[in-house]
């Protein structure tokens, strides 16, 4: 098992991967990503990754440099390469290599990276106890639909809340909606109804949050897609949130304030249940 890189049509040890200095994704983040995870060898819900790959390209006027079907290939080949029983998989799709400046040539050809690595592990306490997250204001720019690499207040919002002990940062408006977190979608539950965020151009439309959607929908789940305020969120029965590498986290205090009991809870459970094994 070795943990694997590939950079435009090679695949190499990722410990000597390297980029162009002038690549426009170090410059100015001018780039796109995905992060996919495997089951049982098998890349998950894959083509909903890549459908929102390419619109977010399309989004930013950025050409693939291969096609989604070759992109395919690509992720089956490194996973196999790589060797792990789950995989992690990383896609970077960059604007191209040239010389630095704000615009760009209409000859420049996108750069294609793409890491193998092994699936993380988290603590079996997050899911059995939740984790308690920090509310942050929303400092992020109007078109969060897009998976930017640009994150940059994500990063500084997700240390603060490392740094006060929190598990996670939720961006909320200076209205007091709830947006998401840096890293997951979020979800509360009221009376046994599912409540998130609409997928505008505010949120991510995470696609794990889909999943659950399609899910709650085939389960007989109740469920609204609106805006939510904070103190709506914070008078839940129960809350959680969602991504592709940790699937469900329950979450069981917001700022200092109590989620419910203080316990995950029985929805959040039959949710987590949607999920096939790992």
């Amino acid at each position: 098992m070795l943990e694997t890189a590939y950079l435009n049509n090679t695949f190499i040890p990722l410990t000597e991967a390297s980029v162009p200095i002038n690549d426009r994704g170090l410059l100015f983040a001018d780039g796109i990503y995905e992060v996919i995870i495997s089951r049982k060898g098998k890349p998950f819900l894959l083509d909903e990754h890549l459908a929102r790959l390419q619109r977010s390209a399309d989004a930013i006027s950025l050409k693939l440099p291969v096609s989604v079907a070759e992109i395919t290939e690509i992720i089956e080949t490194g996973i196999n390469k790589a060797g792990f029983s789950e995989s992690m998989v990383y896609i970077q799709i960059t604007r191209g290599t040239e010389p630095r400046r704000h615009n760009y040539s209409n000859e420049i050809r996108a750069n294609l990276i793409m890491t193998f690595r092994p699936q993380p592990e988290y603590a079996p306490e997050l899911f059995s106890q939740g984790v308690a997250i920090l509310s942050v204001p929303e400092i992020r720019w109007s078109r969060c639909d897009i998976k930017s690499t640009a994150l940059l207040p994500n990063v500084m919002m997700k240390q603060k809340a490392v740094d006060q002990g929190y598990h996670e940062a939720l961006f909320v408006t200076s209205e007091g909606i709830i947006r998401e977190c840096t890293t997951a979608n979020i979800f509360c539950i009221k009376n046994e109804t599912l409540i998130t965020p609409p997928a505008d151009q505010h949120i991510l439309n995470g696609i794990t949050r889909s999943f659950i959607l399609r899910q709650a929908t085939s389960h007989n789940l109740e469920h609204i897609e609106r805006d939510c305020s904070f103190n709506e969120l914070c008078q839940a029965d129960e809350v959680f949130i969602t991504s592709s590498t940790v699937d469900l986290i329950p979450v069981v205090k917001v700022d200092d304030i109590t989620i419910g009991n203080g316990r995950p809870g029985p929805v959040s459970q039959a949710v987590k249940n949607f999920f096939p094994t790992r």
